[in-house]
């Protein structure tokens, strides 16, 4: 047990620890779904479009730096890729 502890601690931990903004952020959006459910149910028609304009700006945020990831790892790998390729003489 010990042993599959320090792996644990050595391989899979730096794997998730990017993951825990991901899971703050899905819990922060279901935690609001369910309040706007809520007030829907209620019949609160002025807090259902707040709310609802706040979830689409999370959202529209979290498009654009995924966007905005993908865009500098796409051009950080295409500079990457020589423009000249080596020749080969035969001997």
């Amino acid at each position: 047990m010990k042993t599959l502890r320090s792996y644990f601690h050595l391989f899979l931990l730096p794997l998730l620890l990017p993951l825990v903004p991901l899971q703050l952020a899905t819990a922060y959006l279901r935690v609001h779904t369910g309040r706007l459910k809520a007030a829907h149910a209620a019949g609160d028609r002025g807090a259902l479009s707040i709310e609802m304009a706040l979830i689409v700006i999370v959202v529209v945020a979290i498009a654009g730096a995924v966007l905005a990831a993908l865009t500098t790892f796409g051009t950080n790998a295409k500079n990457k890729i020589p423009s000249v390729l080596p020749t080969i003489t035969p001997s």
